[in-house]
């Protein structure tokens, strides 16, 4: 099978999970192409387990030469694209202008496509990828499918209609998603939007036993901007009273000045360290150090939140006890007492709370870690669900599936 992933960026240094997936079509023989919206971003970390993709990756400039003349080659379909992009999108102008700005990017991924000879295209996440998808589908006749995972969905759902409606299939990452979608969204189809959760290759983690370590150590693994919720993590650990801890924050973002004077004027600075961002191996050593891992998530600015936190998953797969909110499709994964610990955004108190009781009960809380990995290896191995994806672009290839048009 020859595949074609669109993602927005390439390599991101957080999108362990697509990276993995991309290494598994790999493994099971697929040849693949991975073409990224925005120009290679070498201020990112390629993790090395994902190597093998820097030379499948794929870039056509937005209004370079190529992409120019092929949105001229078939002018009454870039035409009828670009009417469309405005009747969808007209009253968010932003995002109309930056779809158009994508159109010849896409027709140009159309004809490397058909002369490639592609089986099958995948987007990751239903923005800009998506777009480039139902473009370069729909010019190509190749079949496509999309990831939709949070904010791509949550934030806006103006061109959804369009780009779902003419998928093969789309699946997203939690049944909360899956939902939102066929309320928010009219004319889906239930039957081709299936529910296949971020994964990590749990074969490739070991079970660890409780954490050897003398000091306390929260871990805090993402990007620093207002929907991972650091602000309200740093309030809840200048009101730990606990004699002994530490906190690693490790991930990079716009909020982290901010985050970092809050560490200082909450007298912080000797316990929190902002790490930065770290390759996967240096994010496995901090999660068999950690005696918990936090993803304090909330609803962001514009509606931008998490589907199911991968580092959740991670931590979890570890067995680490992890502690999250209930926003989104974070209960789908943190069963409270079972799989982990979850409480409520925005609540400090509840998280300091949280944070002494595994502090004070190690034993009972390395049990729940431990349901938690169980529960993983079910219904998050990575193994299982690249599978299942591959064994539906394989389907819609020998059915010749392009979508049906939405009603």
């Amino acid at each position: 099978m020859r595949l074609a992933v669109i993602v927005t960026e390439y390599p991101k240094t957080t999108e362990t999970f697509i990276l993995r997936d991309l290494m598994t079509f790999l493994e099971a023989g697929v040849e693949l192409r991975v073409y990224h919206v925005a120009p290679y971003r070498d201020t990112e970390i390629l993790h090395d387990f994902a190597q093998p993709t820097r030379a499948l990756a794929r870039h056509h400039a937005l209004f370079g030469a190529k992409a120019l003349r092929a949105v001229l080659r078939r002018p009454l379909f870039s035409i009828g694209k670009a009417w469309q992009i405005l009747r969808a999108q007209w009253a968010e102008p932003v995002l109309a202008l930056k779809s158009l700005a994508i159109l010849p990017q896409a027709c140009a991924v159309a004809e490397d496509l058909t002369e490639w000879g592609a089986d099958h295209i995948h987007a990751e996440f239903a923005g800009h990828p998506a777009t480039v998808a139902w473009i370069a589908g729909r010019r190509s006749a190749t079949p496509y499918s999309v990831s939709c995972r949070a904010h791509d969905i949550f934030r806006s759902q103006s061109l959804l209609r369009e780009k779902l409606g003419n998928a093969a299939f789309s699946r997203t990452v939690s049944e909360f998603g899956r939902s939102f979608l066929l309320k928010r969204v009219t004319g889906l189809h239930p039957d081709r939007i299936h529910v296949i959760h971020s994964s990590v290759d749990v074969d490739r983690i070991p079970k660890l036993g409780p954490p050897d370590v003398d000091t306390f150590h929260a871990l805090y693994v993402g990007s620093l901007q207002p929907r991972k919720g650091v602000d309200t993590l740093l309030t809840a650990l200048s009101k730990l009273e606990m004699p002994e801890w530490r906190c690693s924050i490790a991930g990079e973002g716009p909020d982290r000045g901010a985050l970092e004077a809050q560490s200082t004027k909450l007298g912080l600075t000797d316990r929190v360290s902002f790490l930065g961002k770290q390759d996967f191996q240096a994010i496995s050593d901090l999660y068999r150090s950690a005696s918990v891992v936090i993803a304090p998530s909330r609803i962001g600015p514009k509606g931008r939140t998490e589907g199911i936190p991968n580092v959740m998953i991670e931590a979890l797969a570890y067995c680490r006890p992890a502690i999250s909110t209930s926003v989104s499709g974070i209960p789908e994964l943190i069963r409270n007492g079972e799989t982990g610990f979850l409480i409520e955004p925005d609540d400090p108190e509840a998280l300091r709370a949280t944070i002494t009781a595994i502090h004070d009960d190690p034993d009972g809380s390395y049990r729940i870690a431990c349901g938690g990995r169980a529960f993983v290896e079910s219904a998050f191995d990575l193994k299982k669900n690249a599978h299942r994806q591959l064994a539906l672009f394989e389907q819609n290839r020998r059915t010749g599936a392009t979508g049906r048009r939405a009603k």
